[in-house]
Order: structure tokens, then sequence, then C-alpha cells
């Protein structure tokens, strides 16, 4: 049976036309100042502008958000890359596939205009930054203020609208401010939302410095802007985005777009490599990887972060980062919901990392030749590097108690640390995964190590940063848009000094993991599971998996399992210490491993719909007067 449902441009839009109006001396988007006052400077525009600033992503850090329902997870355990034991995150409700039962669009993290959701961000968001391009003018400016102005403007439009249409698909182009009565405002395909989208970049790109301040280090670049045109092309070649209006169907990329795709990312990693010595951003090296991924807050600049979010909570809001996203119960020393809410590494993400074979070669798991066997013996020795940077298992070695005695990730089954997940109310029977995260966090990151309180806790001294592109991604982007567009891993796009193979070699080599082997170079469907995996790897957790198996359209077979999600049950072999006072602690010899389903991650994705966002009823109820407005072109699937 044919089933249809809207994406209602009415409901989306409501946010933006409150009313009919002429400007009001005072606006809610204008903190309370007037017309006069917001164009008066460049400091006052500059101000308004930055209002939009704070409503960008944090997933990486703890918010107030949803009435507290996802403030302990987010939308990276909707892939296979992790799973949640906090058992009121509002994304239970999407793992069975069920989007549309929640009461209300503010309770929603990602379905809906609630003003928590990323939509009710970034329309707001949007409408301050169409007034700012409408109302430059006014504003007194040298040429330099009005490009660095102008230029993040563009910027800050283009990324809150793609944060929009990868969600939903085509949208309407929102190019003013809309004041409501007159305007006819039409969805548009995907394709035309993002060339839209790419011209303000390309403005963007024109205006914005290649550095800022320190003091103004977080603002987009020159750089960001670069690297966000490559990122946006290449969604709009892949295959997801090539369906219009109308259905959602398993479609290839389109190569011409690809190309494309291609040579913005050959133009931003030259950009890069030209302008190191002035911007500081180039790709890590080995060394440097480990401390890549948090941040002390004496040094909040990272060699590869390209453009990211900058915030540094308060020691409140560090310790509930840690401890809800992170660190488990035992080593948090709480016994609220944020010390039992844990994003758990899963099985499915454990298995791409890649197994040194006896020839000294990296080979995916599955193949003979990497020597892997699912023992103690071979099934996390030799494995790729960043396994060891990205991943805990039962038995590793973090840090100290206080009394310098080593602590060891207690999650085998049967210690206490263990079992205390499952007899608690904030988990409800979510299962542990059996591995932990690793890549976000320091050795003194545990509250075990020293229980004092206060600002020199070492668990409150860094914070994991949200990086929405670092300069592995270019690489990582080039080899996807490369490959696509020309068929082969050793082809060169026009006007590109680099094949995939050499991008995706670049990437493996800086970290100390050999070149791909050449018979898999050779197959074109072995290379493209290759850079899929090599981009699940390096940018694992870092809110990119998610929008990859969507655009990729390879959700349904990922999830066509009914508990696709897999963990490992850690079983002790021989005896150990379970400190009673938490201040000591001693491991088993050894380990057994058994797979097993975790059921309560169901990824439900029974209709390939699913692909694209669904607007809410209740958001399409929403009271709007402007029943003029033309209503999107139904999905049929």
């Amino acid at each position: 049976m044919k089933k249809t449902y809207k994406y209602a441009v009415v409901g989306l839009l409501f946010l933006f036309l409150a009313g009919c109006e002429d400007f009001l001396d005072k606006r809610e988007d204008s903190g309370g100042l007037t017309e006069e006052a917001v164009y008066s400077s460049y400091e006052s525009i500059r101000g308004f502008l930055d209002q939009v600033y704070p409503k960008l992503e944090a997933y990486n850090t703890f918010e107030g958000a949803d009435d507290g329902k996802n403030q302990r997870t987010y939308v990276g355990v909707m892939a296979d890359e992790m799973s949640a034991t906090y058992n009121k995150t509002v994304f239970a409700k999407f793992f069975s596939g069920a989007w549309l039962t929640t009461d209300k669009a503010a309770n929603v993290t990602e379905i809906g205009n609630g003003s928590n959701t990323p939509i009710g961000k970034a329309l707001p968001s949007i409408r301050i930054v169409n007034r700012v391009i409408a109302n430059i003018d006014k504003v007194p400016l040298t040429g330099e203020q009005r490009n660095e102005i102008l230029g993040q403007a563009y910027f800050y439009r283009a990324w809150f609208y793609f944060n929009v249409i990868k969600r939903y698909g085509g949208m309407p182009i929102l190019d003013k401010v809309f004041a409501g009565g007159d305007d006819d405002i039409p969805r548009v395909t995907y394709h035309e939302s993002s060339a839209w989208m790419v011209g303000d970049i390309d403005q963007a790109i024109s205006m914005l410095p290649d550095t800022w301040p320190d003091n103004q280090y977080g603002r987009p670049t020159k750089l960001a802007a670069l690297a966000f045109k490559e990122m946006a092309l290449l969604y709009d070649a892949s295959p997801l985005m090539q369906n219009d209006l109308n259905s959602v169907q398993i479609k290839s990329y389109d190569q011409e777009r690809a190309k494309a795709a291609a040579k913005a990312a050959w133009a931003a990693i030259t950009y890069m490599k030209q302008n190191e010595a002035k911007t500081g951003v180039r790709l890590a090296t080995a060394d440097e990887y480990m401390n890549l991924f948090w941040f002390p807050d004496t040094e909040l600049k990272r060699v590869e972060t390209i453009w990211w979010r900058r915030r540094i909570p308060s020691d409140s809001d560090r310790s509930k980062t840690a401890r809800a996203f992170w660190l488990y119960a035992d080593m948090t020393g709480g016994t609220g919901s944020e010390s039992f809410a844990i994003s758990c590494p899963t099985l499915n993400a454990v298995n791409m990392y890649e197994r040194k074979g006896a020839d000294g070669i990296y080979y995916p798991i599955n193949d003979t030749r990497s020597g892997y066997k699912f023992d103690p013996e071979h099934a996390f020795i030799d494995r790729d590097p960043r396994f060891y940077n990205n991943i805990l298992i039962p038995g590793d070695t973090w840090g100290t108690y206080a009394s310098g005695k080593p602590y060891y990730i207690r999650l085998w089954r049967g210690c206490t640390a263990y079992n205390n997940y499952g007899s608690s109310k904030h988990t409800n029977g979510r299962q542990l995964s059996g591995f932990m995260c690793r890549k976000f966090l320091w050795p003194e990151a545990n509250y075990r190590h020293d229980q004092t309180l206060g600002t020199t806790k070492p668990f409150l001294q860094k914070i994991a940063q949200t990086v929405f592109i670092r300069a592995t991604q270019l690489y990582l982007d080039f080899a996807e848009a490369s490959f696509e567009a020309t068929g082969s891993a050793t082809a060169k796009v026009e006007d590109c000094g680099m094949t995939a193979e050499e991008a995706l070699n670049t990437i493996r080599n800086r970290i100390g993991v050999t070149d791909i082997p050449s018979d898999i170079v050779s197959d074109p469907e072995k290379f493209r599971e290759a850079y899929r995996r090599e981009r699940g790897v390096e940018l694992m957790f870092e809110n990119h998996r998610w929008w990859d198996v969507r655009r990729w359209m390879i959700m349904h077979t990922l999830f066509n399992e009914p508990y696709p999600i897999k963990g490992v049950y850690f079983d002790p072999v021989g005896s150990y210490e379970d400190s009673a006072d938490g201040k000591s602690g001693t491991r088993p010899a050894s380990f057994t491993y058994t797979v097993f389903d975790m059921e309560k991650e169901i990824r439900g994705f029974s209709n390939m719909r699913n692909y694209w966002y669904p607007l809410p009823q209740h958001d399409v109820d929403a009271p709007v007067s402007y029943t003029h407005l033309t209503l999107p072109t139904n999905r049929e699937v």
C-alpha cells in the first residue's frame, strides 16, 4: 500500500512568520535593542550577528535542551557506532522507527521546529542573518569590517540552511527577511537548495579572513568556508540527494557533481598546505593525534581544527559532559542519571578497525590475511593504532586510583561496576556494549584518580569540543568524491593533484597504518568499502556516521536485522578484587568473549521514506494564518 506524508513549509516557517509586521522599535531577536542601536556601529551589528553562534550544534558538550530528555546522548547513537545506556533519552523513540510518536516539538531532539531542535535553532538564526545582510548598508563600516560581518553572515546562513536540508531534503530559498502577508514560498529540490547555499559559501570565501585574533578564535575563516563548500558539494553528489521531491529511491552518485566536489576538496587541501604558516592548520602527526580530541583551557587550538564551536563550559557542565557521555558510574563517583548514562562503542564500530597481518600490512578483519580470530590472542591485538586511541576494553589500564594503584576499565561481567548497570533505574535494562570510548578522554578523566572537589579536580581540567570539520576530513571527502567521479581509485579528476588512493594512504600513513592493499585498490566495490571504512574509523564519534549512512543510502542494509547492533560479553578468567571503598581493585588474568545482540538497541528502518525527516503533525497544525504559502509536493513511497 502506498503511504504518503507531507513536509509542510507552513510549519517550518512558523518561527519566521510570527505575524504581519512592520519592524517594531524593539525585537526579540535583537536582544531588546532598538533598530537604530543594532545598526549603529561595527560592534553592535557584530554582537547582533553573534547571537547565532550559541545556536550551533554542541554534539560533544552537555547542554540543557529538550526538557532534559536528550542531553545525556546525541544523534550519533542513532547510527551503528554507539549505543546508549540512559533509558530516558529521546532517541529511544527513534530506534524503533517511530519517529513521530512524541507529543510536542519542544521534546523532540531532531524532529520538528521546537525551540531546542536543530530546525528550531536554524530558522531564527537565518532570520537574524538575513536582517544583517538586508541592513548592512545602514551601518558605518570600513571595507574590512563590512567583509568580516558579511563573510560570517553568508557562512552562517549557509551552515544553518545546510542543517535543514540534510535532514529534510530540498526546502524553500530563505534569502530575505519574511514579514508575512505577500510571500508565496515554494519548495525547491535538494540540488536547487544546495546551489543557492553554495552561492552563499562562495561569498563567504571571498570575504572571510585567513585568521582571527586568538580571543576571536572559533569564528569561521576562509579555510572553514572552503572546507564547508567541498563538504556541501559532496553531499549534493551523494545518492540520497539525487531524489526529487516526490520519491525516495536507491540512486547512484552524480559523477559530475562528484567531480565538482573533488575539485573543491582539492582547492581546500591546496589552500591549507599553502597557508599552514599563517593558519597553523595541517594534518596531525602520530604523536599529536593522541591529544587531538580534547582541549585544555590554555590550548584551544589544535592543528587539525578547521571549523568548530568554541565553548568553555563551567565546571558543572564539564562534569556532566564527562559523566553523561563517556564515563561509567564507577568512574564518576555518582549515582544519578548522568553517572549511569554512557555512549558505548558497538562491536559494529570496533569491527571497522583493521588488523596487521603476518606480512606487516593492515587488512580488514574479514580478510583472511589479517589473521583475525575472535579470541584473546587475536581479537584486539595488532589493530589499527586508532583503535587504541579511540576504544577502551575491559581490563585496560586507565590512569590510577588516588593511591597510585592502576585503575582497570571494569566493564566485565560479574564485577560490581558492571552489575550496577543491570539494576539501575536510570538504565532500565539497557545494555553495556562491553566497550568504552577513549577518544575524548585523558587518563586523569576518572573520579577515582582524585576524589577531591573543586576546580582542581583533574577530570574537569579539559573538555572535548564540538569540531565540525578538521583537516583529515578534507582528504576523506576528496577520496570519496574523486573515486565516485572517476570510478577508479587511481585516476585523477581534472586539475586535481592526487588520486583517491593517495588521499586515503596519506591519512593512514600519518598514523602508522600501511597503504591500502593493491587488490583492494583495483576492485571498485572493495575500494568503496575501504574509503567508507576509513571514514568510519577516522571520524568515529564525531557526528558524521549518522549523516553518512543516510546520504549513502545504506541504512536499510545496515539495519535489516531485528537486532543489528552487537556487543561483547567479557567474562573473567581468574580471580580479581572488587574494591569495597572504590580506592583500589585488580583485574582477572584474561577474558573470554561472547558476541550478543543488543536487544535494547533496535534500529528500525521499515520504510525508505525515513531517509528524510518527517514533519510532526503538531507542527503542521500550528496556528499560522498564512494559508497562501505553497505546500511542498508530497513524498510518496
